[in-house]
């Protein structure tokens, strides 16, 4: 037996099926062995098996019988339809057809299978429908044409042939032409409707003109004359061009026109006129044709009317769009230039502050660190002089020489604050230091992980220096506003870039706090000092509470 996909069921099919299949066998004797409790069970998911199987074919069977169903409805839809549906071959033979083209070609249905459709036009329309065909089958584009039918009933050939409109598109991947039949009546009726049409045409507002084969003027209602200022006597018989203003299109234009009218069927575009009294105008123009039952083009329909105020105001706004795009491209300039001179200016200041802080860190060393070395080293001397001599003396130098003690360790404190020596160490150097004064000042814990000293040894002196910074803007966050009770700070070297990160477990922060104002300006600052060295920075803060990463590459 072939196998196929189980169909899904709930827990509760599955249950159902295993109660019905196991009341369907029956039970194991309470002394079976092992081998007929495996048959036994065999047996279960055999029979599960082949109601789950029984169930599938079952929702098969009701698929299939609904899209026969649905079948039934298309076709019987299909052959009451008013319209007149054919199919056709790429040979013209009738391939499918319901019951109002039957009627309309007066034959039968079963009989129009295979029978090509030409036979049923008249004579004088077989060759135009055979270049139909062709033309349809070769692009594909949907089209439209009208021929009379050969009236097999008429006797003397006097009686006037019923026409019929074709509109036909290809279903290619099928092979098949597939059309749809209207009857458009006798000659005296399409005349009828044509006045009807004519009727229509003179109270609409666009002016229209009909031209014959030649392009000369033969029909034009009443918005034209209102419109163009010419009478329609003055009109008739003319070529339109009598309507234009003379050099005011391109060389070719009007060939252009004419070229995609006759291959397309339809054209539209400006046209620039002058009216009866010289005025000149602007008019949108949609130009079609109309063709014989032979397939060539019998007449020319222009649908125009006056745009000229319109255009103004379209080339008004288009020079005012011009200009405003000039303007906030060179805005844009500007504004991206002084950008440009802003961050310079604040590399340049971040530089120049280094710098002032590493001399202000060699000037209290050299001068204020030696003067307070050289005083505490006379207080040493003068409380040795004094112990024993005089004590209140003594005392009063002891209590001197702490205060200069204190003072020493303020001093040491505000060079480390500055530019503390311990960078000429060595950027690993730097950061232990840094770690362990956020140890003792915040009483955190913070772990540090540093590569091997080699991977640094090379690094530049500004990278370092930034990467420091970051460290201490980072750890001064941390202190102040995580709320946090344990850092990680991680310096990880991988071929060919640099990373520090700081994680800590605390509220965290929103990931666009940095580029706001307030409390962020030291991520700012940040943040162009990282990007002056060709750096990112990188702030990762999942939901509240969950802490914070800030991060800071470089590529080596």
């Amino acid at each position: 037996m072939s196998k196929r996909a189980r169909p899904e069921l709930d827990p509760g099919q599955l249950r159902a099926l295993a109660e019905r299949g196991a009341a369907a066998l029956p039970q194991p004797p309470a002394s079976a062995d092992s081998d007929e409790l495996r048959r036994w069970h065999e047996l279960q998911v055999s029979q599960l098996e082949l109601d789950m199987q029984q169930q599938a074919l079952a929702e098969l069977q009701s698929e299939r019988d609904e899209a026969d169903s649905m079948r039934l409805r298309y076709a019987a839809l299909y052959d009451q339809a008013p319209a007149g549906y054919l199919s056709l071959d790429e040979d013209g033979a009738i391939a499918r057809a319901n019951l109002a083209a039957a009627e309309l070609l007066q034959c039968q249905r079963d009989q129009l299978f295979g029978k090509r459709f030409e036979q049923f036009l008249a004579p004088q329309a077989q060759a135009g429908l055979r270049r139909f065909l062709a033309r349809l089958f070769a692009s594909g584009v949907r089209d439209v044409m009208e021929a009379p039918l050969f009236d097999r009933h008429a006797s003397d050939g006097a009686s006037p042939l019923r026409h019929v409109r074709i509109e036909a598109n290809l279903d290619a991947e099928a092979a098949r032409c597939r059309m749809i039949l209207t009857d458009m009546g006798t000659p005296g009726l399409r005349d009828a409707a044509r006045l009807r049409a004519m009727q229509v045409l003179d109270s609409i507002g666009e002016a229209v003109l009909v031209c014959d084969a030649e392009r000369n003027i033969v029909s034009v209602n009443h918005a034209f004359v209102t419109l163009t200022g010419y009478p329609v006597e003055e009109a008739l018989g003319r070529n339109p061009r009598f309507l234009g203003r003379p050099g005011a299109h391109d060389a070719g234009y009007h060939a252009e026109a004419m070229r995609q009218l006759r291959e397309q069927g339809q054209w539209s575009g400006d046209v620039f006129n002058r009216r009866r009294d010289g005025s000149p105008y602007t008019a949108k123009m949609s130009l079609t044709v109309m063709r014989g039952e032979d397939g060539a083009i019998s007449h020319f329909i222009g649908v125009f009317s006056d745009v000229t105020a319109q255009r103004a105001v379209d080339a008004a706004l288009l020079r005012w769009s011009r200009e405003l795009d000039a303007r906030v491209a060179e805005r844009t300039a500007e504004l991206s230039e002084s950008r440009e001179q802003l961050r310079k200016l604040a590399e340049h200041l971040e530089t120049i502050k280094e710098e002032e802080r590493k001399r202000i860190a060699r000037d209290i060393h050299d001068e204020l660190g030696q003067n307070l070395l050289a005083l505490r080293i006379d207080m040493s001397l003068l409380s040795q002089r004094t112990g024993a001599r005089h004590p209140r003396l003594h005392q009063r130098v002891n209590a001197a020489l702490d205060n200069v003690d204190a003072t020493i360790r303020s001093v040491r404190g505000i060079m480390n604050e500055l530019r503390p020596p311990v960078l000429d160490l060595g950027l690993p150097a730097a950061l232990e230091w840094q770690a362990a004064e956020f140890r003792k000042r915040s009483g955190l814990a913070c772990a540090l992980t540093l590569p091997d000293e080699s991977d640094c040894a090379n690094l530049a002196p500004e990278t370092a220096i930034v990467l420091f910074r970051g460290l201490q803007e980072a750890l001064s966050n941390v202190r102040r506003h995580a709320g946090a009770s344990r850092v990680e700070i991680v310096l990880a070297r991988t071929p060919g870039r640099l990373a520090l990160s700081v994680a800590d477990d605390g509220v965290g922060m929103a990931a666009d706090q940095g580029q706001r104002g307030g409390d962020a300006f030291g991520l700012i600052s940040m943040a162009q000092r990282v990007a002056a060295q060709g750096g990112s920075l990188l702030i990762d803060s999942p939901p509240a509470g969950c802490g914070c990463r800030l991060t800071l590459s470089f590529d080596l």
